[in-house]
């Protein structure tokens, strides 16, 4: 995917004043709003020493993920000696670019570059340990040496990385701008309305190549069922398990429903499409509002968790789903 064909990330990367650069930049924004490309085009200015165009021998090395100056970390955890290398640990050796940890990277003076860049995606699964091992890098950079990171959970990195950061926030991006994007990426069969309104360009894309487009619908139908008593719990239960996506995408999905059905019953409007059925049935507000709150606390706290049981939280939801039909 182009860059240049992302027009947010562009007018984020148009924005940052590249003569007063901060070392330490963090990158916020949803899931699938192209977080890593804007990460990557950043690093490639940096690397140029802030030219207006990269070298071309440059950047077939950063496509070959092969510039020494450049160390781009994409991890789903990241653990200290990610961060910082152990005395007796010689695990994370490589030949040719020695210890790979983001300290002693940074510690070394620029091969080919002027400036040295470390590139941490997901960087919101860093736990604390290897944050606070990540600070003195921030403190005292190096005058050649810049980390750049993304989260989509800005609360997970802790206060003291974010003062010592330059920060970038992609803005909201309105469905015309992503039904535009889409058109252009050869996406005529779907739109944004086919999908819950905090899906994002790549998060719609991945889920068409994936052929999940039809995901959300099929969970607003078993719960359809559910509330029509179709079907019982532990069916409907087996049904949101066979869906082929995550538990947190899940809760995404139950906290979506809860707002439409929420905002629908405060503005006292009728629902229409997929939620039409929900006119005829009476909800408790105040039920659904606690029920929001938590399920966003459980899902900020499930990735402090190593394992959890699937079927329990689904059972949890669907009871509490049942309690605010007012009968």
């Amino acid at each position: 995917m182009k860059f240049e064909k992302c027009d947010w990330l562009v007018d984020s990367f148009n924005s940052l004043n590249f003569k007063n650069l901060a070392h330490g930049i963090i990158i916020n924004g949803p899931k699938g709003v192209g977080k890593k490309l804007l990460a990557k085009k950043i690093s490639e200015k940096i690397i140029s020493n802030f030219q207006e165009n990269l070298r071309d021998d440059f950047q077939n090395l950063i496509d070959k993920n092969n510039h020494p100056d450049l160390y781009l970390l994409d991890k789903d955890k990241y653990l200290l000696k990610d961060i910082r290398r152990q005395k007796k640990d010689a695990t994370n050796w490589d030949e040719e670019k020695g210890f790979n940890d983001v300290v002693s990277f940074l510690t070394l003076t620029p091969s080919i570059s002027k400036n040295k860049v470390v590139c941490m995606i997901n960087a919101d699964s860093m736990n604390n340990i290897a944050q606070n091992a990540l600070l003195k890098s921030l403190e005292e950079p190096a005058p050649f040496s810049y980390i750049i990171m993304t989260t989509s959970r800005s609360k997970a990195l802790n206060q003291t990385i974010y003062s010592r950061c330059q920060v970038v926030n992609i803005p909201f991006i309105g469905t015309n701008k992503i039904d535009a994007w889409l058109i252009e990426n050869g996406i005529t069969d779907y739109t944004s309305n086919d999908f819950p309104s905090f899906a994002t360009p790549f998060s719609i894309l991945d889920d068409i190549q994936s052929n999940n487009q039809n995901c959300y619908k099929e969970f607003v139908s078993i719960l359809v069922d559910f509330i029509s008593l179709k079907i019982d719990q532990n069916q409907a239960i087996k049904l949101l398990n066979d869906l082929d996506i995550s538990l947190i995408l899940k809760m995404n999905y139950f906290v979506e429903f809860y707002k439409i059905i929420l905002k629908a019953r405060i503005m006292n409007e009728d629902l229409s499409g997929i939620y039409k059925v929900f006119n005829s049935r009476s909800f408790n507000k105040l039920k659904i509002s606690n029920l929001i709150n938590d399920i966003n606390n459980l899902r900020h706290d499930l990735y402090d968790v190593t394992s959890i049981n699937e079927t329990h939280v689904l059972n949890y939801f669907f009871s509490e789903l049942k309690l605010s039909i007012k009968q």
